[in-house]
């Protein structure tokens, strides 16, 4: 631990930070370990543009509070912003790391651009020449033109692999992303290619009490917390509501965490079609801190993304969060989704975008109350005594990497 104070990290993201989940848990790993610990975000109102959280150094450089049109505009079709060079190349003179960390790929030509010959590592949270697809089909007219030519999917996975090619460590969030980023990139070294999974850290139960629900208990709640996109699979969960209404059953899908957006706007229009006001309710988003009570109020947990080389690559931190707060999941056929709560034994799994399948598996959960113990006893076991959390299997895997990475194994 003290050789590894010596060494500084900055993480870089485009995300709010706190509570942008991975960067947290990551920067405190970095901490609790050893390593002198740092976040460059965007500002946050009402936050300090220099602070101390948790150990961790945070940077909101005032240059990203008004970007003009043009830095948005040449982020999105040349994915370099004056605003983001400012502010990594002022951060890296007044903060001097030895490692920058940047998550996704949107930021890697400019982190690139002004790294100088610090050493670079690139936190892959999903796969983007994929997800583009997905992304594109959240816009409409104009907005989904601009992705066509700018997102298109060849041009990002080039921009990716020339990010990757430039990085002396790649990490990923699921087995099979590594898998996707060695197959894709055969250019790379498998070695320099590191699963740290994006499992949930013990720290997400630590005040089980406290936060806010945003739904009663006068029906079996379904619950959908998180990002909205269209490879989600929100859809399906209220296509099933249809089957749910012709039963005249007393359940309700609860999705929480909407934005405004095109995709919303389907959504509610979806709903309105299909007759399910009174089977589903969209509540916006919550501060992290209400998460957990969110979770603790519903009776079945889904993560219902559609199955596409987008989220067949990928794997959402909610699911884990499901299981820490032993609850039961249903989940859909998505691989690694399904492949995890199989292993787990923690919840069902209904085919990927088919609505009578996951009605069925809703009813059968919903009617089981013993089944739904088990599943959820499951759950937490497999997190918390088989050790599939942040603390006891990512993070050692994390600073392993690092360790190696700034030559001190």
């Amino acid at each position: 631990m003290n050789q590894r104070r010596q060494f500084k990290i900055l993480q870089i993201t485009r995300q709010k930070f706190p509570p942008e989940i991975r960067v947290a848990k990551e920067g405190l790993s970095f901490h609790e370990a050893g390593y002198q610990s740092a976040v460059l975000c965007p500002p946050m109102e009402g936050q300090e543009e220099h602070e101390i959280w948790e150990g961790i150094e945070i940077f909101r450089p005032s240059c990203l509070r008004s970007r003009s049109f043009f830095d948005k505009l040449a982020s999105e079709c040349v994915f370099f912003s004056p605003a983001w060079f400012k502010a990594i190349r002022n951060t890296i003179k007044t903060y001097e790391p030895d490692v920058l960390h940047v998550h996704d790929i949107w930021l890697g030509r400019v982190t690139l651009a002004a790294s100088g010959a610090k050493k670079i590592v690139t936190d892959l949270h999903e796969n983007m020449p994929a997800a583009v697809i997905e992304y594109r089909k959240g816009y409409r007219s104009f907005h989904r033109l601009f992705r066509y030519i700018f997102h298109n999917q060849p041009r990002i996975l080039s921009y990716e692999r020339h990010v990757l090619q430039k990085s002396d460590l790649v990490l990923c969030v699921v087995k099979e992303a590594r898998d996707r980023v060695i197959e894709n990139h055969q250019v790379l070294n498998s070695d320099s290619v590191v699963n740290v999974e994006n499992l949930e850290s013990k720290r997400f139960i630590s005040n089980p009490n406290s936060g806010k629900r945003y739904f009663g208990k006068d029906h079996i709640s379904v619950l959908y917390i998180g990002g909205f996109g269209p490879h989600r699979g929100i859809d399906t969960l209220i296509r099933a509501m249809v089957l749910i209404r012709e039963k005249n059953l007393n359940y309700k899908v609860q999705i929480v965490g909407a934005k405004s957006s095109q995709y919303l706007g389907y959504l509610k229009e979806l709903i309105h079609e299909l007759q399910v006001e009174d089977y589903v309710q969209i509540t916006g988003w919550v501060p992290t801190e209400d998460v957990h009570a969110n979770i603790q109020q519903a009776d079945i947990c889904c993560v219902p993304h559609h199955s596409n080389p987008h989220t067949d690559s990928t794997i959402p931190h909610k699911l884990f969060q499901y299981m820490i707060a032993r609850k039961p999941v249903l989940v859909s056929s998505s691989r690694p989704l399904a492949r995890t709560v199989d292993q787990a034994q923690a919840g069902l799994v209904f085919e990927a975008g088919n609505p009578a399948d996951c009605a069925e598996k809703i009813i059968s959960l919903g009617s089981d109350s013993d089944k739904r113990a088990e599943f959820a006893d499951n759950g937490i076991c497999y997190v918390m005594q088989e050790g599939h959390n942040w603390e006891d299997e990512s993070a050692p895997i994390l600073i392993e990497a690092f360790d190696r990475l700034v030559g001190l194994s």
